[in-house]
């Protein structure tokens, strides 16, 4: 696995969850593998554990993000703003990754791939998730 940096290592998360979002019924290992060597997405143990991370808990991240979303559906949030969130959420609920840190990174990345207006939406979700997480 390469040396990347720890941003280019969420980039790779969300741009695999992203994916696999449109790709459940192969095994999350194998697609992790062969998506990152088919489209050359560099990786790392970090990108992986993220990945890994946020799968394995799915359910309870969704459900954040639900809770959260103040009277939007899940399934109308863009799917790439969507991969994200549940990197970020992730990262709040399961790690101890400062949650400025957290965030910003969430909202960077989500400039880089989605909508204009979409990081401003996610800004509002997380906050509210860290607020819930951290909190408690």
């Amino acid at each position: 696995m390469a040396k990347i940096t720890r941003r280019a290592a969420r980039e790779c998360a969300v741009q695999l969850l992203y994916g696999y979002d449109f790709q459940k019924e192969y095994d999350k290992e194998e697609f992790f593998a062969f998506t990152s060597e088919e489209a050359e997405i560099e990786t790392n143990a970090f990108a992986k554990d993220l990945y890994t991370g946020v799968l394995e808990n799915l359910a309870q991240i969704d459900e954040k993000i639900k809770e959260n979303l103040r009277s939007w559906s899940i399934e109308r949030v863009s799917k790439i703003s969507l991969a994200v969130m549940r990197v970020c959420a992730y990262e709040l609920m399961f790690t101890d990754v400062p949650v400025p840190i957290a965030i910003n990174e969430a909202i960077e990345i989500d400039k880089k791939f989605d909508k204009d207006d979409a990081p401003s939406f996610i800004n509002g979700v997380l906050n509210a998730i860290a607020k819930g997480c951290r909190a408690e």
